[in-house]
């Protein structure tokens, strides 16, 4: 019941940010006409047609409070007041039409705030819904930084060996149109279950002390104490043909050691990305071609 409501919920933000937009725009062409309805300033247009989408699109507006977009936009909105000569793109100074574009300009910003937390929470659904079909011990990075200061921590004081490997997947060939599809709601929640799939591919197959992570970029970061470079290409050996045979997807691996390549969380996972990026340029696949492993030391 929640969810049908969170449903409608979204579709009725969608429809109002469109009669915002549209709204806009009607009032944009009717300013070019002899006799305007309202004459707003060209810049107005201009900062609306920004504010909706950048607040729309930045990663972590659906996290912060309402009252923080808003006072930017204000904020910037007063600044080019005071910067811009206003009579170059209109003949009204009367404050009154100021106040109407902040307002219009606010909610603007408003509308866009409230679709991109409803798409944070059909995104979020997706995830759980991913996760319940696939349940796996992936977790995000930013969120355990704790636990991975832990084991740097662990293994530096009792000087132990330890990997971080970085895993990303390519669909085959034959998958390559569905990948082109996945701009649709339909096909973002085939992939979200694809990667869940993967993550529990991968829980299976590793042990209960190592650490997997999912990272901004998609790539899942497993970090194994107690493992040196060698056993860790090992690891990545076990679990690519699993995700090859279970999920008809090819991996790619970079692996970087502690304490012979890198001291610090940070340049472990630096090392192993470039090795996985090298990886992907290659006409050879790590899964393929293991002496590209060799090569990448």
């Amino acid at each position: 019941m929640m969810d049908g409501i969170q449903l409608m919920s979204l579709k009725r933000s969608f429809f109002w940010a469109a009669l915002y937009l549209a709204l806009i725009l009607i009032l944009g062409q009717a300013d070019y006409t002899s006799r305007p309805i309202i004459n707003f300033a060209s810049y107005f247009y201009l900062t609306v047609m920004l504010a909706v989408p950048v607040t729309l699109f930045f990663l972590s507006v659906s996290k912060v409070s309402l009252y923080v977009p808003l006072l930017v936009w204000a904020g910037i909105y007063m600044v080019i007041l005071q910067v811009v000569d206003r009579t170059k793109s209109t003949t009204s100074i009367d404050y009154s039409i100021i106040v109407l574009e902040f307002i219009l300009l606010e909610v603007g910003v408003w509308f866009a705030h409230q679709l991109a937390v409803q798409i944070s929470y059909a995104e979020s659904l997706m995830d759980t819904l991913a996760l319940g079909t696939f349940p796996n011990r992936v977790r995000d990075i930013e969120r355990e930084s704790q636990r991975i200061k832990v084991e740097l921590t662990r293994s530096r004081r009792y000087h132990r060996p330890l990997s971080l490997m970085v895993i990303d997947i390519e669909f085959k060939e034959a998958d390559q149109p569905s990948v082109k599809l996945m701009e649709t709601l339909q096909h973002d929640l085939v992939h979200r279950f694809t990667f869940a799939r993967v993550g529990q591919i991968i829980d299976d197959l590793i042990r209960q002390t190592d650490l997997v992570l999912r990272d901004h970029k998609g790539c899942y970061v497993i970090l194994c104490s107690e493992t040196d470079f060698a056993n860790a290409e090992l690891l990545a050996d076990r679990i690519s043909q699993p995700i090859m045979d279970k999920a008809g997807l090819q991996m790619i691996w970079g692996i970087a050691s502690f304490p012979d390549e890198a001291l610090t969380f940070e340049d472990l996972l630096q090392k192993a990305r470039d090795r996985l990026n090298r990886g992907k340029s290659s006409e050879y696949s790590p899964v393929l071609n293991h002496a590209m492993k060799d090569v990448s030391k």
